[in-house]
């Protein structure tokens, strides 16, 4: 049951303001003129006072989480003891947590530092490591990224066996043993590690359990939720989070993002970016505009949810599919300079999307980089990574001609490339220091 309660509150803040941040301040978005979620995030207008909004949000949200799990983490050698013939269940419990643990710590320093590469060392504020429940009144400094990367990779690697010999019953629904190495290949992806993001890689992909969706079947990887052992069933998904028993509200991702009261829609940029036969864009989004909203973009993605109904739950949120692994193996492979080899994974993912003729990547160097980039903001746009993407690619914020943000083009580097520390944060913990930038 405590599990149980760290897989909800998981899924809380994904479907919330975290899992929306990615693309809400990329360059793939329009705003609804109606919007009012995560507006300051668009604009780049985010401020300390923002306790209530995302930058108090995320923050609170994910810490919350990461101290239910270290709870169970520090609760397992004893339960271990006492129930010995349990340890089987117990083991399986303690690979979730800690590779859950880690995602955490992932998540937390994508939002609130600086990329891995912003120095050369990594030794920039990251953000406080949390392995166990802080006592009241204590005072817990930043780390730096290299420090919480290291720490994300140690929880991950100690997951690994556990995972391995005592497999998760739960399936794509809970963390796995393929979930953890998918999560290795992109953590070592944002350290510039191509060599060990290779690596974990090759390790998903030569697992055969998981098979890309043929392109019948590619809406329905998000919106149907399948059995692993599914006879006949492609599964593509590795790790989602499902919404079964939780409550719809106004800020979920689904309303937000796919429904006829959409807040945000793809800018033409993004859109010009597929091609007319390309089924992530003739199926994956909605078609709509609404008489009061002219000047709003009109196609809404329908990875949430149908595009049409106003309110609805999604089935699941998606946190890594096996598309991601292969677009994380060709870049790899990009800086590794094995082309070829890159350019076959680009190929295999763009194949899919153009199910009617056939694709061919030949390109090398400066363009096949440029491709590998744009193939991963085709197939993984609304699903929290262009933001990110750009950041450790250290590229600017250049919104389109139809931008309607405060702010259409973001140099980097820049302070506003993270979010402040939430001032309730830096009051109770003095020992917090603030990001470069906000008062």
């Amino acid at each position: 049951m405590a599990m149980s309660g760290v897989y909800n509150r998981t899924l809380e803040y994904y479907k919330q303001d975290f899992a929306m941040y990615g693309d809400v301040t990329s360059d793939n978005l329009l705003r609804n003129p109606k919007t009012v979620t995560m507006l300051n995030q668009f604009n780049f207008q985010n401020s300390t006072s923002d306790d209530a909004l995302a930058v108090g949000d995320i923050w609170l949200n994910i810490y919350a989480t990461l101290n239910n799990t270290n709870n169970i983490i520090a609760a397992l050698p004893g339960l271990k003891s006492k129930f010995p013939e349990q340890v089987n269940t117990l083991d399986s419990i303690s690979g979730q947590a800690l590779a859950l643990r880690a995602l955490f710590h992932f998540d937390l320093c994508r939002v609130y530092a600086q990329s891995y590469n912003f120095t050369s060392n990594a030794a920039h504020d990251g953000i406080p490591i949390v392995l166990k429940t802080p006592s009241p009144g204590q005072l817990i400094p930043r780390n730096t990224v290299k420090e919480v990367y290291d720490q994300i990779i140690t929880d991950l690697t100690n997951a690994l066996p556990l995972l391995q010999k005592h497999a998760n019953a739960t399936a794509q629904t809970g963390m796995s043993y393929q979930a953890a190495l998918a999560l290795l290949s992109r953590v070592y992806l944002y350290k510039q590690d191509w060599t060990q993001c290779l690596n974990y890689a090759n390790m998903v992909i030569a697992d055969k359990r998981y098979q890309l969706a043929d392109p019948e079947g590619y809406l329905d990887a998000f919106l149907v939720t399948r059995p692993q052992n599914q006879t006949g069933t492609k599964v593509e998904v590795i790790f989602q989070l499902t919404s079964a028993g939780l409550p719809n509200d106004n800020t979920a991702i689904a309303t937000i993002f796919s429904s006829a009261a959409a807040e945000y829609s793809a800018s033409a940029k993004l859109r010009n970016l597929f091609d007319s036969d390309d089924i992530r864009l003739t199926t994956m989004f909605n078609v709509s505009i609404k008489p009061d909203d002219t000047n709003f973009g009109k196609y809404i993605t329908k990875k949430y949810a149908d595009g049409v109904i106003s309110a609805v739950t999604p089935p699941a949120i998606q946190v890594v599919r096996l598309s991601e692994v292969y677009l994380n193996r060709a870049e790899a492979l990009y800086n590794l300079q094995r082309y070829s080899e890159a350019a076959a994974d680009v190929q295999l993912i763009s194949q899919r999307a153009h199910r009617d003729r056939p694709i061919t990547v030949t390109a090398t160097g400066t363009e096949l980089g440029r491709q590998i980039a744009d193939e991963r903001n085709r197939e993984l746009c609304f699903e929290n990574h262009r933001f990110f993407d750009l950041s450790r690619h250290k590229e600017n914020i250049t919104r389109g001609a139809d931008c309607n943000a405060n702010t259409c083009l973001l140099i980097y580097p820049n302070n506003k490339f993270v979010l402040p520390i939430p001032n309730r944060e830096t009051q109770a913990n003095t020992a917090l220091k603030q990001n470069p930038g906000f008062n």
